[in-house]
């Protein structure tokens, strides 16, 4: 009985170690495969499947979009111009810009001329008074047409206290399409072009023709004046007022210029306008 006994013992002691050994041995796992990702970024290599570490980055990547073209700002072509000091010590200047586009431009604010000394440093700015007869100044500029704009630095200003060297001109434009009612079926002839002396101010006048079935309440004759070698002297601008359709009216006014050492030629466009 007492080796029975002993036995049991033995049996049970050796079934709990095999139990043990049970409990504390690691059950075997399944490794998780991860999927592989063909690339088709440029540089990618065909056949080679990628690690666990460039799925992952593959899978988690944020493309960067490309950059967004800005829309290149509007420009006036600059095509002449002429600054002079003329007989009463007032600095001025004209110049004649250029619409290269396919719709009317305007300023969206009033454009100016910088008057620079003979180092290149800034000593006084202007606005420029657009003479295309019809925006009051402001500037108005259809396809490829040119216009002239005049600008005097010492107007009802004080005077220069050193020597000016140079001008530039600046301007933001914008699309005007819209802005006017303009008629282009218009037409300007010049009659006389005179100087008188050295006076900053000369006269222009002609006649303008209505070739619209409308009533225009304006229409403006614009004119550049050249001097023999086709250098920029002068600009003018004149208007008749309530031309009925298919008539005529005189015009009479002044511009602003240096008077030439000699013969001048001269050029003139119209534009008419409903208000």
């Amino acid at each position: 009985m007492k080796n029975v006994s002993i036995f049991a013992s033995v049996f049970i002691f050796m079934s709990l170690a095999i139990l043990a050994c049970g409990l504390f041995t690691p059950a075997a796992t399944s490794v998780p495969q991860v999927q592989s990702v063909v690339s088709t970024e440029p540089g990618a290599t065909p056949g080679i499947e990628p690690t666990a570490e460039t799925a992952i980055a593959t899978l988690t990547s944020i493309p960067v979009p490309a950059p967004t073209p800005t829309t290149a700002k509007l420009q006036l072509e600059i095509v002449q111009s002429q600054a002079w000091t003329d007989r009463d010590g007032n600095t001025r200047v004209n110049v004649l810009v250029h619409n290269p586009y396919d719709f009317p431009v305007a300023p969206a604010f009033r454009a100016r001329a910088n008057l620079k000394n003979s180092a290149g440093k800034f000593m006084r700015t202007q606005e420029l008074y657009f003479l295309d007869g019809i925006s009051g100044g402001n500037g108005f500029i259809l396809p490829g047409e040119t216009i002239a704009a005049n600008a005097c630095f010492t107007c009802e200003k004080t005077p220069l206290t050193e020597k000016w060297g140079s001008v530039d001109f600046e301007s933001v434009i914008e699309d005007a399409s819209g802005r006017w009612n303009f008629y282009t079926q218009v037409e300007a002839t010049l009659s006389s072009v005179s100087f008188e002396g050295d006076s900053p101010i000369f006269w222009v006048s002609g006649t303008v023709k209505n070739n619209t079935k409308e009533k225009l309440n304006r229409i403006s004759a614009r004119v550049f004046v050249f001097d023999q070698k086709g250098n920029l002297i002068g600009a003018a601008e004149a208007s008749a007022w309530d031309v009925s359709p298919g008539a005529s009216a005189s015009f009479k006014s002044y511009g602003i210029g240096k008077s030439p050492a000699g013969a001048v030629k001269s050029e003139v466009t119209a534009l008419g306008v409903k208000y």
